[in-house]
């Protein structure tokens, strides 16, 4: 290419190489959208500029003195102008929007004597917009397609620029000119857009786009893969420019990026237990089930890539999946799901603690306290939400929080924890539940340092919404805390102790597509299964069972680095799914939960550890 590099000032090359190296560290959004062949969308211009793209194309025929929008010669309508499907929508989004920037690319079909002066023309109104040396403007006019050989090109205005497929043989007042160059993807590599390229492939590509850049120049690739893999590669490998037929899809990839990436900022060290009574057929004394709310596998294994390759939960070795459908959906939610796993029988959505009919069943808990031994509650949530509600509620509709609560006062449990003071606090019959839990010797406790440091031997611990907040918002070790004291507490119990103890804000990221969320819930979960495996080891008769009552948001895992802690996710829904969840199970009995069967079989399996 001559000798333009060369001609460059030292500060340019810098900038250069900082933006070459920096490529794959860049935050794309989608501004780096590029909008292919838009003129053929079903609303020309506006789709793709409502969505923010960046860069918007219209082929170009000069027909009667004025430029017609058309792919080839038999689609031309003397109705599409580029002045009306563009030009004049264009400028009135500009007066209404004073910071949007865009570049056009305007594709010569043939004759570029007889295009360009009509571009110049039709182009004047906006020169205002313009962007070129010596005047800022938000607009970016760059013409691809049959553009003029290099020693015609600086005869044009300064705010026109050329795409060329080439980097030979241009001046630098030639090479100044160039606004981006533009290679077919099959110049370096045929793929079909599944998978990933392999080394040698993304050797050949990014020396191609780093000798672009090296010569101070935007690069776009066209005939790529219209794919997220795609995307994600020409991402990878620092692409300037994305293009796409799919203009919903590839701006919703890229306004979603930020909440669909993660990239931990610490680790935390994982317990590594010693097996000695793992599968062992022997007495199981203490019982403690760990729910994960709307963990499935891909929930899992992001926290496992966040924590550089290290899960408790990974550490244990007996694994079996639960059918998680209810009794009149497909799709459970929380209500039919812990239902299921605290009573042993489906029921329908959003019913707790009874069946379809309406009648009530007798949960875990209950047997528990049957079988002498101590129970426990625990959640990072309302006490009067599905899941803690599911052992010690009977209601048929689970936003009946105000009854939901007032039926605690007939529940075994002795250690309650959670949030929801309000709802506890309301008047039934002239007292609160609150005041009849007193008069059942419960203490009841606001602050939570009081709940890890009181031995009463019952309590219900109702905190503030502000204890509780996410974990990314300051939540601490709220979770393990509750944990080793509920186990502290229990453990010279003499018939042992069964608790509930569950993951409740993995289900809210879910919910709200959030990928940071949902990590640092379910590392926050890990944790306290770490430190259950701890106690099981420790006690040698624990069984330690960890699921979850569905998966939430179908979270798909685009990309990750384990060894950077980094992942990228994708979520196709705001809602429960019907992927099927995984068991695990650590300690005596442990081989009785491998398999696959219904949500509602792990009630009969823990029950039958009671006898």
């Amino acid at each position: 290419m001559n000798k333009i590099i060369t001609l460059f000032t030292l500060t340019t090359l810098g900038l250069l190489t900082a933006i070459n190296s920096n490529a794959q560290n860049r935050n794309y959004t989608v501004a780096d959208a590029h909008s292919h062949n838009d003129y053929k969308n079903s609303i020309p211009f506006f789709r793709a500029y409502e969505k923010g793209f960046g860069s918007i194309e219209a082929d170009c025929f000069a027909v009667d003195g004025q430029l017609i929008v058309a792919h080839t010669k038999q689609e031309i309508d003397l109705k599409r102008t580029l002045k009306a499907l563009y030009l004049e929508p264009l400028a009135q989004k500009f007066q209404q929007d004073t910071k949007r920037r865009l570049t056009l690319l305007l594709e010569i079909k043939e004759n570029a004597a007889a295009v360009l002066p009509l571009v110049i023309k039709e182009l004047a109104p906006l020169e205002q917009y313009l962007n070129y040396e010596g005047h800022p403007g938000r607009l970016s006019i760059i013409m691809t397609g049959a553009v003029p050989k290099p020693a015609e090109m600086t005869g044009y205005p300064a705010w026109m620029l050329f795409d060329v497929d080439h980097m030979d043989g241009f001046t630098p007042a030639q090479w100044a000119k160039v606004g981006q160059v533009s290679y077919p993807f099959s110049k370096y590599v045929r793929w079909n857009g599944k998978g990933v390229l392999n080394r040698d492939e993304i050797a050949r590509v990014k020396a191609g786009i780093d000798s672009v850049h090296q010569a101070g120049k935007r690069i776009r690739f066209w005939e790529t893969p219209d794919t997220k893999s795609s995307w994600l590669a020409l991402i990878r490998l620092g692409v300037d420019v994305i293009g796409t037929d799919k203009v919903e899809e590839l701006g919703d990839f890229l306004n979603k990026k930020p909440a669909d990436e993660y990239i931990s900022t610490a680790t935390y060290q994982v317990y590594q237990p010693t097996y000695r009574a793992d599968g062992a057929v022997k007495k199981v004394k203490n019982i403690i089930l760990c729910i994960g709310d709307g963990m499935g596998l891909s929930q899992i294994y992001a926290t496992y890539t966040a924590n550089h390759g290290q899960l408790n939960i990974f550490k244990m070795l007996n694994i079996g999946f639960s059918v998680t459908n209810s009794a009149d959906a497909y799709i459970t939610d929380s209500a039919a799901g812990a239902t299921a796993f605290a009573s042993g029988q489906k029921t329908d959505d959003r019913a707790v603690g009874v069946d379809p009919e309406g009648r009530p069943l007798k949960s875990l808990a209950d047997y528990s306290a049957a079988a002498g031994k101590k129970t426990a509650d625990i959640v990072a949530c309302e006490l009067t939400d599905a899941t803690p509600a599911a052992f010690y509620a009977h209601d048929k509709e689970r936003s009946h929080w105000g009854a939901i609560a007032a039926q605690i006062t007939s529940s075994p449990v002795d250690i309650f924890l959670g949030s929801g003071y309000k709802e506890f606090n309301q008047p039934v019959g002239g007292e609160t539940t609150i005041d009849k839990m007193k008069k059942r010797g419960y203490t009841v406790i606001r602050n939570f340092d009081d709940f890890l440091a009181t031995p009463a031997p019952k309590i219900l611990a109702l905190m503030d919404d502000s204890v509780i907040r996410p974990k990314m918002q300051g939540r601490g070790d709220y979770l393990p805390l509750a944990f080793n004291k509920v186990t502290k507490a229990f453990k010279g119990a003499p018939k042992g102790f069964f608790m509930m103890v569950e993951g409740s804000q993995i289900d809210h990221g879910g919910h709200a597509n959030n990928l940071q969320q949902v990590i640092t819930e379910n590392a926050d979960f890990d944790r306290v299964v770490g430190n259950a495996l701890k106690f099981a080891d420790e006690d040698g008769e624990t069984l330690v069972i960890v699921t979850a009552d569905h998966e939430t948001g179908g979270l798909t895992l685009l990309d990750g680095d384990i060894s950077k802690g980094y992942v990228w996710g994708d979520f196709s829904t705001n809602d429960h799914t019907g992927t099927p969840v995984p068991v695990f199970a650590y300690g005596p009995h442990s081989l009785d939960f491998r398999g696959v069967y219904s949500n509602s079989e792990i009630f009969n399996k823990i029950k039958a550890l009671f006898k």
